[in-house]
C-alpha cells in the first residue's frame, strides 16, 4: 500500500518465475509513503526502464496491489510521454483508485483491507498531487495506448469493483484486456504459495509471458 517493503512471498514469487520463463526480474526498491511520494518514485522506475530500453528485449511491466496501481499508472504516463509500451502489462489486485471514490458497499468481506486506511495513505503517496490524477490513480488516465493488460483480483476484495470497472474501460478503448476473476478469493491471492487457484494463475502468468 505504499507504505511496506517487498516481502519474502514477493521474492519468491518473483524468483519462481525468473526461473519458470528463463528471464531476469527487476523489483524495484521504491521510496515508500509517508516520508515520500509518487514523485521519487516515478524517476528511480523511469531511470531504469530507459535502461531496459536500451538492452532491446521484450519488457513486462507486472505489480500487485499497490505496484499494480503504479504498473498501470506508469505506463500511462509512458504513452503521455511518447516512450515506447511493454510489451505485456500483468496486473494483480491492482489499486486503481487512492481517493476510493468508488461504490463498494457490494464487496463481501474483505479481511485484509479497508476503505479509510486505504484513502488516507493514498493521500499521502499522492502529496501535493489531487489523489485522482492518473499518476497515482490510473483509474482516471488514458487508457487507449497502454499494451495487452492481463487482470487478476478476487472477489473478496475491496478492489474488486475498481478492477472490473478499469477492465471495461480498456476494452472500450480498444486495448487487449484480460479479466481473471478468483471467486472467493482475497486480495493478491495469485502470488499466495501452495493455494490452487494461486498456482492456476501462475500457470496464466507464464503463458502469457511466453506467448
Amino acid at each position: 500500500m505504499y507504505v511496506n517493503e517487498i516481502k519474502l512471498p514477493h521474492i519468491s514469487f518473483c524468483d519462481k518465475l525468473a526461473k519458470k520463463v528463463n528471464a531476469c526480474v527487476f523489483a524495484p526498491i521504491y521510496p515508500l509513503a509517508p516520508n515520500h511520494t509518487y514523485e521519487e518514485t516515478y524517476e528511480i522506475v523511469e531511470k531504469l526502464y530507459r535502461h531496459l530500453l536500451t538492452m532491446n528485449k521484450p519488457i513486462i511491466i507486472m505489480g500487485d496491489s499497490a505496484g499494480g496501481g503504479l504498473s498501470a499508472a506508469f505506463c500511462e504516463y509512458l504513452a503521455t510521454n511518447d516512450l515506447p509500451q511493454p510489451a505485456n502489462l500483468i496486473l494483480i489486485s491492482p489499486w486503481l483508485d487512492v481517493s476510493m471514490s468508488g461504490d463498494y458497499d457490494d464487496v463481501e468481506f474483505d479481511p485484509m483491507l479497508g476503505v479509510d486506511g486505504l484513502r488516507e495513505m493514498g493521500e499521502t503517496w499522492a502529496g501535493n498531487l489531487d489523489p485522482k490524477d492518473y499518476k497515482v490513480s490510473p483509474m482516471f488516465g488514458e487508457v487507449a495506448g497502454l499494451p495487452k493488460t492481463t487482470l487478476f483480483v478476487g472477489t473478496h476484495e475491496i478492489f474488486y469493483p475498481d478492477v472490473v470497472e478499469f477492465h471495461n474501460k480498456l476494452k472500450d478503448n480498444g486495448v487487449d484486456a484480460e479479466l481473471n476473476v478468483g471467486e472467493g478469493m482475497t486480495h493478491v491471492y495469485a502470488i499466495y504459495p501452495l493455494v490452487p487457484e494461486s498456482k492456476e494463475a501462475f500457470k496464466h502468468i507464464v503463458e502469457v509471458i511466453l506467448d
